[in-house]
């Protein structure tokens, strides 16, 4: 099964680092109030030539991370 909300963000946007893009993710969601906050900050996950790809995977491992937690 996939996760699939929209209560959650997932921002997968790279740092660039030693010439590679490192792969992150920041999770986020809201409270009742409407203020943003954090549920999980990746670290670096891997590292890329290409923007894209770095984004992709990161894309996909905070939807695996939301699934196996809340799906």
């Amino acid at each position: 099964m996939r996760f699939n909300s929209t209560r959650f963000r997932i921002d997968p946007t790279p740092r660039r680092a030693d010439g590679e893009y490192m792969a992150h993710a920041r999770i986020s969601t809201s409270r009742a109030d409407g203020s943003e906050y954090d549920i999980q900050l990746s670290g670096d996950l891997a590292g890329f030539d290409a923007r894209e790809d770095a984004i992709a995977y990161a894309k996909n491992w905070a939807q695996e991370w939301l699934d196996a937690r809340f799906g």
